[in-house]
């Protein structure tokens, strides 16, 4: 059968040269849609070019012209999609706006990524990278000891703004356009990008008050973590040395023994994370040879739900300081009997996440990823071969497939568009106001973070997401209620045992009414349990399946089957070394770096998969990975070339930006990250009233305003700006609304919201509000709190046609039930 790409015939046209927009049309691109990206004459190079324009017809127009302007003018009227990144006001003076293009493209879709949300106290500012991330907390809770300790504000060179923008703003516009292909409509999609890195913050600006003190993190006693560290916070840059150190000691004893980073014989580092998981951590203690000297001291192996004496090598939360200890050194000891591939080699065969610290650069030129698809090898125009990272999403079917990648082209001032767009039909008067997803059915069957983040997106969108967890965990309740907390929203909640015959007969009915499946089961357990695509697509020949791996690529490869988590991948693919040091290396937080970006990918998967089924191009199964998030969101480090400086970025617990022009300074009251253009520095110096353009010189002119006499000074250099660096606490405290745990929430005109609720587990929840995706026309819902696993099985088998009767036989032989037996409290202590 031949097959079509899943975008094909899908026309995107970016206007405006900022990464995010790039990101955003690069994941269009790379699935087959036809891509203009335009380019003023005086574009600035960059490295990664190669990467961000792949698969795009590049042209350069000079839209001060009016020749140039018509042009663009005449390609975005005819496009489906208009990608704006541009300066607050700029599209509108282009006649590029979204009035202006739709008044003859009635179902445009029209995506704007401005830094800031309309009506922002930041919405005028120049938004560079690091203004916005100083404004979310970015730079002063990244770093656990930092977002604990205090003290100066640390630069970190992952772009997330641009990262996670790029992704939001592919899956709302692609939601978007199948949205105008039912009605017609099409509409104007802001994703701030203040808010969309406050998609990746959501766990680190989560507050749970009444929760246990095992899910403190770290796990501190309550009263010293929210009154004590506090006030040492305060005056944390005073602090003497040796008492700075003393407190970085004091959080470090608190760190889970079998989490980390352990030295080797050979000098390299591996990086475990085997806590709180019944079988791996027992397999990485056993692998090692101290478990059955741990046991012999008094120390037990127990469900990570049950009460302990502090003694539960499971459960690293609720451990006493003595046992991490212990366990913490005996681990080190023995990691250091072997070097460090050796051990990744071992404790990979049973299925311990593990790695061997590395660089991005030799993350690039590991075999195993090329076999795989995870990195590849392409040809550029202007760099010749160039070795980056790979297709960040594959979809395929019997009828649909993601396209070989392909290298940019540079086309002339003539370009026009291949193919005729997206049919989509005339409005209706009166288009009644509906959820994209609406009548969506999704079995949501991961875990931990990524997937149910995906699922949870899906619901937001509308869609009616079902969660189905096993009938007896083996994460322990971190990574299953406690990040549920936020990641399980809005769904409802169901136990099936699909190893038995009954529980995978009730699946089944499930999966004939489903319209996506979504899990992050390794290849062989998938089949195990009847969840492969191929074994879907039998009972449902029309399902979407998607499938989160931990390495794999586009080719799956020979590390497929590996098993890994967030950090893990952190520490394989150069971001704790490039955040630390090869020798020293630093977490870039938990779960915001890579969990969270790989888990918006898988939705655009599902989402792309979902728009090419409702052209007719059937089913497909859609495959991404932590492996492809890690590279996501490090973009601009994943290419190697001759035009490449690998480890020229700034790095290092001590880094404070780019250089004089793009920095963190401090102010006579708190901490301003200060920017312009790299050739405005001068002016900027100047206008700071600063002795020279060095670092120095501004920062001594910087030290003695205050952050408003700062950006008052620097409000007549063109693209320059100042802002206050913002603590995640300072955030939750100006930004956080008390609602009750369903009310809907009016955006309050500017970027981030928190909403402050009695969940009904017994603890106050504040998470942030889905604000990331803004539009009149198809708005995101608000969604219920997380549901106890299993709180509506029978409801959903009622709904399936079940009797009581055999829905209490279901029960009584374990195929289903509605709790997990171990769990006495929503938030186990």
């Amino acid at each position: 059968m031949a097959t079509q790409a899943p975008l094909d015939g899908v026309r995107v046209i970016t206007i405006g040269g900022a990464w995010a927009g790039r990101v955003a049309a690069m994941l269009m691109a790379d699935q087959g849609a036809d891509v203009i990206d335009v380019r003023r004459p005086d574009h600035p190079a960059h490295a990664v070019d190669p990467m961000l324009d792949r698969g795009k017809r590049v042209v350069t127009l000079d839209l001060k012209s009016d020749d140039g302007r018509e042009r663009a003018q005449s390609l975005a009227a005819d496009a489906d999609i208009v990608i704006e990144n541009m300066r607050p006001g700029a599209a509108d003076r282009l006649g590029l706006n979204y009035d202006n293009l739709t008044a003859a493209n009635a179902g445009l879709v029209y995506l704007s990524l401005p830094g800031f949300a309309p009506g922002d106290v930041n919405e005028d500012a120049a938004a560079w990278e690091g203004v916005i991330d100083a404004t979310v907390g970015i730079y002063t809770d990244i770093n656990m000891a930092k977002s604990v300790l205090g003290g100066r504000p640390l630069y970190t060179a992952i772009p997330m703004a641009s990262a996670y923008g790029g992704v939001h703003g592919a899956l709302g516009a692609i939601l978007a356009l199948l949205h105008a292909r039912r009605t017609g409509l099409g509409q104007r999609l802001v994703v701030p990008l203040a808010d969309a890195v406050m998609s990746a913050m959501a766990l680190l600006a989560a507050k749970f008050d009444g929760q246990p003190q095992r899910y403190n993190y770290p796990p501190i006693d309550t009263v010293m973590l929210d009154v004590a560290l506090p006030v040492i916070r305060q005056f944390a840059e005073r602090l003497a040395p040796d008492h700075a150190a003393s407190l970085r000691a004091y959080l470090a004893d608190f760190r889970p023994p079998t989490f980390g980073d352990y030295p080797c014989a050979d000098g390299r580092r591996v990086f475990v994370n085997a806590t709180d998981h019944v079988y791996q951590t027992r397999a990485l203690l056993q692998a090692i040879g101290v478990l059955d000297q741990l046991v012999a001291e008094g120390m037990v192996v127990a469900s990570p739900y049950t009460k302990d004496d502090g003694n539960n090598l499971i459960s690293a939360g609720s451990m006493s300081p003595e046992t991490r200890k212990r366990v913490r050194d005996l681990v080190g000891k023995r990691l250091m009997t072997r070097n460090a591939r050796d051990w990744e080699l071992t404790l990979r065969d049973l299925n311990v996440p593990v790695t061997v610290v590395q660089t991005s650069e030799e993350w690039l030129s590991r075999q195993p990823l090329k076999e795989g698809g995870v990195v590849t090898d392409l040809a550029d125009p202007q760099y010749g071969q160039t070795r980056q990272a790979g297709r960040f999403l594959s979809v395929e079917g019997k009828a649909i497939a993601s396209p070989e990648l392909s290298p940019r082209q540079d086309a002339g001032a003539e370009i026009d568009w291949r193919a005729p767009g997206i049919e989509k039909p005339t409005p209706a008067v009166g288009e009644a106001q509906t959820a994209i997803l609406e009548g969506v059915r999704v079995l949501d069957l991961s875990n931990v973070i990524a997937g149910p983040a995906a699922g949870r997106t899906l619901a937001e969108f509308g869609a009616e997401v079902i969660r189905i967890d096993n009938p007896a965990p083996l994460a322990g309740p971190r990574m299953t209620m406690w990040f549920g907390l936020d990641v399980n929203q809005g769904k409802r909640a169901v136990i099936l045992d699909l190893k038995s015959e009954a529980g995978r007969a009730a699946f089944a009915r499930l999966v004939e009414s489903a319209d996506v499946v979504l899990h992050n089961f390794l290849d062989r357990s998938a089949e195990s349990l009847g969840i492969s695509h191929d074994q879907l697509a039998a009972i449902n020949p029309a399902i979407i399946s998607c499938q989160i791996s931990a390495w794999g690529g586009p080719d799956g490869g020979p590390l497929k089957d590996d098993p890994a988590f967030d950090p893990v991948l952190q520490a394989a693919t150069g971001i704790m070394s490039r955040f630390g040091s090869p020798d020293a290396p630093v977490m870039h937080a938990v779960a915001s770096c890579v969990d969270y970006i790989t888990g918006f990918t898988a939705t655009l998967g599902i989402a792309q998969a979902l728009l090419a089924r409702d052209l007719g191009r059937g089913g497909a199964a859609v495959r991404t990975s932590l492996a492809m998030g890690a590279q996501l969101v490090q973009f601009p480090f994943m290419i190697d070339h001759d035009g490449v400086t690998q480890g020229a970025e700034p790095s290092g617990q001590d880094a404070l930006g780019e250089g004089a022009h793009c920095r963190l300074y401090q102010a006579s009251d708190g901490w301003a990250f200060v920017a312009c253009a790299f050739d405005s520095v001068a002016e900027l110096a100047a206008a700071l009233g600063a002795d020279g353009r060095g670092e120095d010189a501004i920062a001594a002119a910087v030290s003695g305003k205050t952050i408003e006499a700062l950006a008052a000074a620097l409000a007549d250099v063109a693209g320059a700006g100042a802002v206050r660096v913002s603590s995640l606490e300072q955030v939750r405290r100006m930004r956080t609304i008390d609602v009750d745990a369903t009310s809907p929430v009016a955006l309050n005109g500017g970027s981030v919201v928190l909403v402050r609720f009695d969940h009904p587990g017994g603890v106050t929840a504040t998470l942030p509000l889905q604000t990331w995706h803004r539009s009149d026309v198809t708005p995101v819902r608000r969604l219920w709190p997380a549901p106890w696993p299993g709180a509506d099985t029978r409801g959903v088998l009622g709904e399936l046609g079940y009797s009581d009767d055999e829905i209490d036989d279901l029960f009584a032989s374990g195929a289903a039930t509605d709790h997990w037996p171990a769990m006495d409290a929503y938030l186990p202590g």
